[in-house]
């Protein structure tokens, strides 16, 4: 009899345990997958900003299409 309260008081502690570790394990994913959502956001927000800024900056006509300067 005494083994057995031994043995679930010893599972007991490793389910203890391993809860503690679910938690952290848990606290560390959420923060990870927030982190990762408002790094998203930013490379989103700058690939608007170069997307804009290359498009004011390409020419409006084909430079094939315009006279050499020496015409």
């Amino acid at each position: 009899m005494k083994n057995e309260i031994e043995r679930i008081t010893h599972l007991e502690i490793q389910l203890a345990h391993l809860q503690r570790q679910y938690d952290v394990l848990n606290d560390v994913v959420t923060e990870q997958a927030m982190l990762l959502d408002r790094v998203n956001k930013r490379i989103a927000k700058w690939e608007q900003t170069v997307d804009r800024l290359k498009n004011a900056s390409e020419p409006t006509s084909d430079p094939q299409d315009e006279k050499p300067p020496h015409y």
